[in-house]
């Protein structure tokens, strides 16, 4: 079952509980609503990005300016990178974000894939591109520091998808912060609630920040200019964000370890489980209800994600079903 088939077979059963895909159900900050309807120029701007935005964005990473290109969400920006990379030898961890493989498939890239050991940490030392994604979709797991370390000492350049860095339940080391070696994709999809909005941001050295800028003048041209200006006028929200939605995530996991027996390896941060389940979990989980995503998805059979999109007395009804469904 690919994902577009396990989507479609969730939208006709019409489940009770969604917790299929990552869409957020915390509303956005209300300053960020506030700003986009006051925001009312939509001309054209640079493909580079908006220098308010680039600005914004350049003081919460700590990097200049110019190592800063917008992108149209975070998966954009991954596209952008592998498209960059696309000759080299790429590598992902295993178990594996699956949009990975849909960006390798349309651009005839081959991505190679390595193993995960307990707590889904893998080893690093093949030699090559390493697309990480921490904190992880779909375990939660984050690296400690010295995997981080052994990461950019066995890497050629690092892409570091961090879509969920806002997410997080104890300490985050970005790749980043160990290496010039790097680039970081970042989104404002899900910590400001909001993946409709489609505006993220590659963090890079000068040189692949100039690559990113030419991908997105022959793909999109401009990312959205009105999202750039209201992001930028609510950069000042993020510490607050970060510390609300973390907050709410841990709890939700914290329910989980309680409620849910299926056996999963707790997050550290993100909204995401990723249980072991007996087969044919997913079916048996739709036909009552509650809807999960099958563990192949993501290059790991015998288990489900489960997003933790819903607030708690939903999900530990939810968790119940589930008990009972795939226990």
């Amino acid at each position: 079952m690919d994902f577009a088939s396990a989507i479609r077979r969730i939208e006709a059963a019409r489940p009770r509980h969604r917790l299929d895909i990552g869409d957020p159900d915390v509303p956005p900050p209300p300053e960020l609503v506030e700003a986009l309807g006051r925001v009312g120029d939509l001309h054209y701007g640079p493909p580079e990005g908006l220098p308010e935005f680039r600005e914004a964005v350049a003081s919460a990473f700590g990097v200049e300016p110019s190592e800063v290109v917008a992108v149209a969400g975070g998966r954009h920006g991954l596209a952008a990178l592998m498209w960059i990379f696309r000759k080299k030898r790429l590598i992902t961890p295993l178990p594996f974000y699956p949009g990975y493989f849909d960006i390798a498939g349309v651009f005839g890239i081959s991505l190679e894939v390595v193993e995960s050991g307990d707590g889904w940490v893998p080893s690093f030392s093949e030699r090559g591109i390493y697309i990480v994604n921490y904190p992880n979709n779909p375990t939660g797991t984050v690296l400690p520091r010295g995997k981080v370390r052994e990461l950019v000492d066995a890497a050629e350049f690092v892409i570091s998808d961090e879509i969920y860095r806002d997410i997080i339940f104890g300490e985050f080391i970005s790749p980043l912060e160990l290496s010039p070696n790097v680039a970081v994709v970042y989104s404002f999809s899900k910590v400001f609630s909001a993946p409709g909005l489609r505006i993220g941001a590659v963090v890079a050295p000068r040189e692949v920040a100039r690559e990113v800028a030419r991908f997105n003048k022959a793909t999109i041209n401009v990312p959205p200019t009105h999202v750039q200006r209201a992001v930028a006028l609510v950069i000042d929200v993020l510490p607050r964000r970060r510390r609300e939605v973390s907050e709410i995530y841990r709890r939700r996991a914290e329910l989980a370890a309680k409620t849910l027996r299926l056996p999963f390896v707790k997050p550290a941060g993100a909204f995401y489980i990723f249980p072991r389940a007996n087969a044919g979990c997913f079916e048996k989980a739709l036909q009552v209800g509650v809807s999960v995503l099958p563990g192949e998805l993501y290059g790991r059979p015998g288990h489900v994600r489960i997003a933790l999109v819903e607030p708690e007395d939903a999900l530990e009804e939810a968790f119940e079903v589930l008990n009972r469904a795939c226990g």
